[in-house]
């Protein structure tokens, strides 16, 4: 199989191209991913010894990049422990690129020892296999490696890495370090380059359009975020895709009670990405890319992108709450948003479970305990004054039975930890069909007996 080295070549000031320094042994294949292994055609591969060719050939590189951190600029980022491995093109004609994950130091690791372990490996492996699932652009896990190490964490933990597939790696911290070293030329190469492979529909001269689609794609993005109750927990600029893919999954978590103001990372103690900042913490973002696309795109078309920020998410937010409430589309505006505003102040008063409430809508006359209250009786009679009181099915197509729920990956992960990957199999497997409604009395769809406390998930991976 052919991978490419197309970043590697037109971009040598972006790479390091001696590495790792210290390769991590791959013993075996845990998962692949069978669905995109069959959409690219590669069902016959060993993934293991694949992937350890490919380092040994030399042909690898690590990215470097800047970005923000919890606010705060950080010059020094790049791959710490994940190589690019090159570019794949698929039968469809699209390019992706293949990031393995965790397979040893580079000269950007500082200090780190380039280890991944199987608990982030796994927790990365659902979280995308559910987003893309759900709809929401998100990169993609083609197979988990066990290294066969006992690597240091906050405790000893088994060794593995992640090969990842997306359109592209380019973040926006690339850009931020291009303005921190006043590479100019390189991040207008950057943006032909992301032309040229992934959106060669726009012109090349057509700044507006290139980064109105930023916009918009990351717009969307966090609408999916929101529309499904997703917090990614780092929305740090380096974990941010050009492309507006979900990307670099570490603390995230999938609501169960709807919470908004929980902190779910240990070490976000100011709340800074927390779910209900999420939009806010998105736009900011794309302020620091634009600062950085100033080295050679005019202001005015930064801004006007920028404006158009929020438009563009309410939009692409009403769209897809209005299909998991079954609201119709002709209905006016200002009423499709009361009600959307009155559910989740519904949810958010009753610290009702986020996925499994949206079931209810099935049957409009519910007399379930959510809608006893004054509150929620009011809004039920608005929203049977929107939709009628008839029943209504085909709301489960949008309406998930499964997510990656934190307390099923810990279980998935205890048992992968102690050898048996069936657990993390059959899991998988479910978040790959999450409206099949038939799932809901399954084991994966059950909510947790107790709320997962607060803040006690970690970056470390």
């Amino acid at each position: 199989m052919q991978l490419e080295s197309q970043f590697a070549s037109e971009f040598p000031e972006l790479c390091d191209t001696d590495c790792p320094r210290d390769a991590v042994p791959i013993a075996e294949t845990v998962l692949s991913n069978s669905r995109l292994s069959q959409q690219w055609q590669l069902s016959d591969i060993d993934w293991a010894s694949f992937c350890q060719q490919r380092v040994s050939d030399g042909s690898v590189i690590a990215q470097k990049y800047a970005g923000h951190q919890f606010g705060h600029f950080n010059p020094y980022l790049g791959d710490g422990r994940g190589l690019l491995l090159g570019e794949y093109k698929a039968p469809s004609g699209e390019w992706f690129d293949w990031h393995l994950k965790g397979a040893g130091t580079t000269a950007f690791s500082r200090g780190g020892d380039g280890r991944a372990v199987l608990r982030s490996c796994i927790r990365e492996w659902l979280g995308s296999e559910a987003m893309a699932s759900l709809g929401v652009a998100s990169t993609r896990a083609l197979a988990l490696l066990s290294s066969g190490e006992a690597v240091q964490r906050e405790r000893v933990e088994p060794g593995a890495l992640l090969l990842r597939a997306t359109p592209t790696h380019i973040r926006f911290g690339h850009f931020e370090h291009c303005l921190y070293r006043n590479l100019t030329d390189t991040a207008e190469r950057l943006y032909r380059f992301t032309i040229r492979q992934n959106w060669p529909d726009l012109e090349v001269d057509d700044h507006q359009a290139w980064f109105n689609r930023v916009v918009d794609n990351t717009a969307k993005m966090i609408a999916g975020w929101q529309a499904f109750g997703f917090v990614h927990g780092v929305m740090n600029t380096d974990n941010m895709s050009i492309l507006g893919e979900t990307f670099d999954y570490g603390p995230y978590a999938f609501f169960d009670r709807y919470l908004p103001e929980k902190i779910f990372n240990h070490t976000d103690q100011n709340g800074r990405y927390r779910f209900d900042r999420q939009p806010s913490v998105a736009l900011w973002n794309l302020q620091r890319l634009a600062q950085a696309l100033a080295l050679f795109m005019d202001g005015e078309v930064l801004s006007a992108g920028l404006a158009s920020f929020e438009t563009r998410l309410q939009q692409h937010y009403a769209a897809i709450m209005s299909q998991r409430l079954g609201l119709p589309s002709e209905l006016e505006s200002h009423v499709q948003s009361k009600l959307i505003a009155g559910w989740l102040a519904l949810l958010e008063q009753q610290q009702a479970d986020y996925t499994q409430s949206f079931w209810l809508l099935e049957h409009p006359y519910s007399d379930a305990a959510l809608f006893t209250d004054e509150f929620g009786r009011y809004w039920l009679s608005e929203y049977q004054a929107a939709v009628g009181n008839a029943e209504q099915p085909q709301l489960a197509q949008f309406n998930p039975s499964v997510v990656a729920r934190t307390h099923q990956l810990q279980r998935v992960i205890n048992a992968a930890e102690q050898g048996d990957y069936q657990p993390l199999k059959d899991f998988s497997a479910a978040l790959q069909q999450p409206f099949d409604a038939t799932l809901r009395d399954s084991e994966w769809a059950q909510a947790p007996e107790t709320e997962w406390p607060e803040g006690q998930l970690s970056c470390s991976s």
